[in-house]
């Protein structure tokens, strides 16, 4: 004898919608202008279109050319935008870099002069945490350097946690 499941209406309800969600998804991967709509809705300033741009980047795998356009982009969320937003831009980034690691590379280390004019802590802590998780030693270096000799002790701090967390 089998027992059949007993579901509330409530699990019966979220299992649709789930399913009536991917049925979109699936039809919105096809469209000719997705790459259009995801790039317009990471610039927005809405942090909901930001997120649902995010995991579908996440989840999709774009071409060179297209990864060359979306990687500043993605590193500006990463590093100076909403925290909850910021943390998906990299997991965004470092995902991506498991297969295209020179297009992530090239894209920040021409921003990085420019990340590192700014006098705002959670920047500087952010691009650590970016670095950590790309292994882009080289940078992490300078990144440190510069917390290191700065005359701000919030910056200064950085420096102290991450090279004593992390092994920096």
């Amino acid at each position: 004898m089998t027992i059949k499941p007993i579901h509330s209406k409530e699990w019966i309800s979220v299992k649709k919608a789930d399913s009536k969600l991917a049925h979109s998804l699936f039809d919105f991967r096809k469209t000719n202008d997705l790459f259009k709509q995801i790039l317009f809705a990471l610039n927005n300033d809405n942090p909901n279109e930001q997120i649902t741009a995010l995991r579908f980047i996440r989840d999709d795998s774009f071409k060179d050319l297209e990864l060359e356009i979306l990687t500043p982009v993605l590193i500006n969320i990463a590093v100076n935008k909403n925290t909850d937003n910021s943390i998906f831009a990299r997991e965004c980034l470092v995902s991506s870099a498991f297969n295209h690691d020179h297009i992530i590379r090239e894209k920040l280390t021409s921003m990085f002069d420019d990340l590192l004019e700014s006098t705002d802590q959670y920047i500087y802590k952010r691009l650590a945490e970016l670095l950590f998780f790309l292994n882009y030693k080289d940078l992490r270096k300078r990144l440190m350097e510069k917390c290191k000799d700065s005359k701000d002790k919030n910056i200064v701090n950085i420096y102290t946690e991450f090279t004593e967390k992390y092994d920096f």
